[in-house]
């Protein structure tokens, strides 16, 4: 049986090359440590006109043929398949990744077959031809990382090349509204060990890496086994960048930081207005935030700070406080976007709890654009439209810039 597993571009991201994605790199992997061969595809970065440097994928053969797709992937999965068809018209056409395992439905009825969560063992079961009970992987093995071109990916952290890895898998444990995500129980929070982790850095130093982004939603976490990790990278020589959540780290936990080489720490702060923050089930305060940005600041620690507009319950009053507090706590960086609702987040799934509205035609445009990268706004609150949330992001950034990339591209 020939298996083909194809990585479609990205090409709404500023840096497509920045970092690979993973999710059929660890599926490559699981699927050869179960004797089946694969073949990869990697087309992030690959337009149409570059495409003569993938000269065997349009005459690829495959009994199977698998896809990776975020929402603002589908378009371009379904132009894929349909050049594809040609010829292979028997092969089967299997889809995972966030899009279907929030939006299933839309996938079936373009005769997919989907796989929902995370996709090792749905997708080896689906060769095997058996049916069983979700199961987790054991989260302690490598993607393949044979089965791409490394080379074509570069970003630099602390002058060094700069690569992504995750050191847990499964949901991250907090019920912020906006995210999308599985369903809560679905895929449990799992560590890798600190041996595994370790192992696979020091790999990827062989590979000509020397800086590694965690991917992982927030770290501190599991602060005595993270600390292990830290250390370890420090070790290593490896300066590494990092999220987490305010309410995780104290004083300690930031110099332990600083001292093992994180170049740069992100939260999410969203929104200096508490009552938005309430509403969006954020979890954290805007004073813990605060102190943060604070002790960051005093030790030498860059922070970046996530913020969004348009969020349920926005008016001019709410996006000003934001700025108010952007301008007095100066975090080294700052990224500010519109918030757009996905599948699978309780905002979108639950719209009329939510101060907060939108047309779903507009709404599907940005999704299968990759629009929202750039500005587009198809969300209104009862006090602001969304032009004049778009509005206000701009002036935001005509007035304090933000989005300075720290990691710079090879």
């Amino acid at each position: 049986m020939r298996v083909a597993l194809i990585q479609p571009n990205s090409p709404y991201l500023t840096y497509p090359l920045a970092f690979p994605s993973l999710g059929l790199l660890y599926i490559s992997a699981h699927l050869k440590a179960n004797g089946y061969e694969t073949e990869y595809f990697d087309l992030t970065g690959c337009d149409d006109k570059s495409f003569p440097m993938l000269v065997q994928f349009p005459e690829l053969r495959a009994d199977v043929i698998a896809f990776s797709c975020q929402i603002t992937q589908y378009k371009e999965v379904l132009r894929l398949r349909h050049m594809l068809k040609k010829n292979n018209p028997d092969a089967k056409f299997v889809i995972g990744g966030p899009f279907p395992t929030h939006s299933p439905g839309i996938c079936l009825r373009d005769n997919f077959f989907v796989i929902q969560g995370e996709g090792e063992i749905p997708m080896l079961q689906f060769l095997q031809g058996i049916e069983e009970p979700y199961k987790h992987v054991d989260p302690n093995f490598f993607p393949d990382w044979s089965a791409i071109d490394l080379q074509r990916y570069g970003y630099g952290l602390e002058g060094k090349r700069c690569i992504n890895i995750m050191t847990k898998r499964g949901n991250c444990p907090y019920n912020c509204g906006f995210c999308a995500k599985t369903e809560l129980g679905r895929s449990p929070l799992r560590f890798r060990t600190v041996a595994n982790v370790l192992a696979e850095c020091a790999y990827l130093k062989g590979r000509g890496f020397g800086a590694i982004a965690i991917y992982d939603d927030d770290v501190l976490i599991n602060k005595k086994r993270d600390y292990e990790i830290f250390d370890g990278l420090k070790n290593l020589g490896m300066p590494y960048r990092c999220m987490t959540r305010t309410d995780l780290a104290n004083w300690d936990d930031l110099v332990k930081l600083k001292e093992t080489g994180c170049a740069e720490v992100a939260i999410g702060v969203e929104t200096a207005d508490e009552e938005i923050r309430l509403t969006i089930k954020k979890g954290t305060t805007l004073k813990q935030d605060t102190l943060f940005v604070q002790i960051a600041k005093e030790i030498g620690l860059r922070v970046k700070a996530y913020l969004m507009i348009g969020l349920p319950g926005e008016t001019r009053r709410t996006v000003y406080k934001t700025l108010a507090w952007l301008r007095k706590n100066k975090p080294d960086n700052f990224d500010i976007s519109i918030f757009t609702p996905y599948p699978g987040s309780h905002i979108y799934k639950h719209k009329m709890d939510y101060q907060i509205d939108w047309d779903q035609e507009v709404l599907q445009d940005i999704w299968f654009s990759g629009e929202a990268q750039y500005g587009s706004c198809a969300v209104r609150t009862p006090k602001l439209s969304s032009v004049e949330i778009l509005e206000l992001k701009e002036l935001f950034q005509r007035k304090e810039g933000g989005s300075t990339t720290y990691w710079k591209p090879l």
